[in-house]
C-alpha cells in the first residue's frame, strides 16, 4: 500500500469512530440522562451532570471527527501529489505530536478516573457519590475514546514510517 491508502484507512477509522461516538451518545447516553432527570434519587441526580457532559463531548468530538478528518485527508492527498517527500515528513511530525498528546491524555483520564473512584468511597452524601460515580463513567468513556483513536493513529504511524 502507498501513503494515500494508509491515509484513507486511518481517515475511515476515525470517521467510523466519530459515527459510533454520536450513535452511542444518542442511543444510550441521552435516554439515560432523560431517565435520570425524571428520578428523585439523589445518587442518580448527581450522575446527571457528568453524563450530560459525556453526551456533549461524544456528540461534539464525534462531529469534529466526521468533519475534519475527511478535509484533512483531502488536503493531504492533494499536497502529496505536489510534494510527496515534504508532505510525508510533515504528516509524520504531526502524527508523532498527536501520539504524544494521546499518551498524555490517556494518563490524565486514567488518573481522574482513579480520583473519582476514590472520591466515591470518601463521600457520604448520595448526591456527591453520584457525582463522583458519574465523573468516573465520564472519564472511563473518554479513556476508551482516546485508546481507540490512539490505536488507529499508531497503525497509521507504523505504516507511514516504513
Amino acid at each position: 500500500m502507498d501513503f494515500i491508502q494508509y491515509l484513507q484507512n486511518w481517515t475511515k477509522a476515525d470517521i467510523n469512530q466519530g459515527k459510533w461516538m454520536i450513535g452511542i451518545a444518542i442511543l444510550i447516553i441521552l435516554p439515560i440522562c432523560i431517565l435520570f432527570i425524571q428520578t428523585s434519587n439523589s445518587l442518580q441526580k448527581g450522575m446527571l451532570i457528568p453524563l450530560c457532559l459525556l453526551l456533549l463531548m461524544n456528540i461534539s468530538y464525534g462531529s469534529y471527527l466526521l468533519i475534519s478528518k475527511s478535509k484533512h485527508a483531502e488536503q493531504t492527498s492533494k499536497s502529496f501529489q505536489l510534494k510527496p517527500k515534504e508532505t510525508t515528513e510533515n504528516e509524520v511530525a504531526k502524527i508523532k505530536a498527536d501520539d504524544k498528546s494521546y499518551t498524555m491524555t490517556k494518563y490524565a483520564w486514567a488518573g481522574l478516573l482513579i480520583l473519582s473512584v476514590i472520591c466515591f468511597f470518601i463521600f457520604n452524601k448520595d448526591y456527591f457519590r453520584g457525582l463522583s460515580l458519574g465523573f468516573a463513567i465520564m472519564f472511563m468513556g473518554m479513556l476508551v475514546i482516546d485508546v481507540f483513536l490512539h490505536h488507529s493513529l499508531k497503525l497509521y504511524l507504523l505504516n507511514v514510517i516504513k
